[in-house]
This record gives structure tokens, C-alpha cells and sequence, in this order.
């Protein structure tokens, strides 16, 4: 006898049954497909073996390719907004005082989200916003969001580590400074033209050896850990396109 009840709801009527395994589902099981309906199992079972999409530098392809950037500027924006508005204690708890890492260490990564002049906080996100999307639609989200945090804390160990014990540094100069660095490697890898690239980082530095109140410390931290995070990216796009190749011979 032919089953009349949904396998999943036994006290629910089957419409259909399943293209692929051919078991009777209710309305609420019922699942388009290519051909009729699935079911719930196969249904999911389906979506897994459909290879994701993935970017030029191996991550996740998604729609929007500038949700992270978006999200970096809001939570900056957002903080920058609080400190004005005088929650000081917000900068007193979370600036990085090289002095205090060992007891708060914390203050590596939250400085990196704390500004308290317009001017600096304007510099930063304007050249996120350059530099970010681009990067974000190579590296896909999570790749993106590992550049921008893992930069902000190397900027954040270099002040640690070079800076002046009882110095307050705050700002996320380090991170920017780390996707401009992984911006020359990726681009310097495929032949692009990195002219602009130079001359911004050569401006940088002057500014950040000449002015005081400047960590160049954290600049420096920054780049170079955007730099090394960006070659990293590339040597594991190069192992995923070697073995794809050596799969299809």
C-alpha cells in the first residue's frame, strides 16, 4: 500500500514524494528543485555538494562585497561618536598603554577602534574606504575580516614591543597601513601598476618619522602584518589551483 502520510509528519498527509529518494513529503517538507520537489534531507544534502564559488584569492564569493568594510567604518564611526558625545573612560579603558598589556591585553586590538580627533578619524576611514572594498571582493568576508584584525594587532604588539612603556596610542592607522601592505603584495603579484601605492606609503612615512604624537611603530607593525598576511592568502590560492590541476590530469 502506498503511503499517504508525510515520512517526517506522520500526522500530515503526503502531497509528493521526493524526486531523489522517493519518500512522501507534506507541504511543509516540499522543497523546489531543478525537477519537482525534495525533501528536507536530500533536499540539504543537495546544497553541500554544490561547490561554493569561491574569489580570485580563495575565499567565499558572496553577493555584497563590502559589508565588512561597511561594518569597520560604522563600529569606528560609532565609537568616535560615543568618546565625542564624553565617554573619555571609553579611551582611558581600551587605549593601548604599552605598560598595561600584560595585565590588559585587550588594549592591542580595542585601540585600534579608538579616535578622538576628527582629522585622524577622517584620514583612516577615508582610506578604508578606498582600499577596503577591493580587497574584501578578492579575499571574500572572512579573509578580509582576518587582514583587517590580524593588521590592527600587529600594529598594536609593534607599539608593545618598540613603543615608549607610559605612551597612549590609539587610532586604526595600523590596520588601514595593513591593507595597503596586503593592496602592494597582491598587487605587485599580478602585475599591476603599484605606483600610487608607493608614493602614499612613501608619504606616510615621511609624516609618521617627521610629526610628533605619530606611532610609526604602529604603522610600521601594520604593514608588515598586512604584507605577510596578503603572501600567506596568495601561497594558499596557489596550493588550491595546483591541486585542482593535478586532480583534473
Amino acid at each position: 500500500m502506498t503511503e499517504t502520510v508525510c515520512y517526517r509528519h506522520p500526522d500530515r498527509p503526503a502531497g509528493v514524494r521526493c524526486q531523489r529518494c522517493d519518500k512522501p513529503i507534506c507541504p511543509a517538507c516540499m522543497n523546489s528543485a531543478a525537477v519537482g520537489f525534495q525533501c528536507p534531507d536530500c533536499f540539504s544534502a543537495g546544497v553541500k555538494s554544490v561547490p561554493r564559488t569561491r574569489t580570485s584569492l580563495g575565499g567565499i564569493a558572496r553577493g555584497n562585497t563590502q559589508v565588512v568594510t561597511m561594518v569597520m567604518l560604522a563600529l569606528n564611526l560609532l565609537v568616535f561618536i560615543v568618546v565625542r558625545a564624553g565617554e573619555r573612560n571609553l579611551v582611558n579603558d581600551f587605549v593601548l598603554v604599552p605598560a598595561l598589556v600584560e595585565t590588559e591585553p585587550w588594549r592591542l586590538l580595542t585601540s585600534a577602534f579608538l579616535h578622538v580627533q576628527l582629522f585622524h578619524i577622517f584620514a583612516n576611514l577615508f582610506m578604508l574606504y578606498q582600499v577596503g572594498p577591493p580587497l574584501e571582493q578578492m579575499l571574500g568576508r572572512l579573509r578580509f575580516t582576518i587582514l583587517y584584525l590580524l593588521s590592527a594587532l600587529g600594529g598594536g604588539v609593534a607599539v608593545w614591543i618598540l613603543g615608549s612603556p607610559l605612551s597612549a596610542t590609539l587610532g586604526a592607522s595600523g590596520a588601514v597601513l595593513g591593507l595597503v601592505g596586503a593592496l602592494l603584495v597582491i598587487s605587485r603579484a599580478r602585475g599591476m601598476d603599484v605606483t600610487w601605492i608607493l608614493v602614499y606609503i612613501a608619504i606616510t612615512a615621511v609624516i609618521s618619522f617627521t610629526f610628533p604624537n605619530i606611532s610609526w611603530e604602529g604603522h610600521l607593525g601594520g604593514f608588515v602584518t598586512g604584507a605577510a598576511v596578503a603572501w600567506l592568502f596568495l601561497q594558499d590560492t596557489k596550493r588550491r589551483r595546483n591541486r585542482a590541476h593535478t586532480s583534473q590530469q
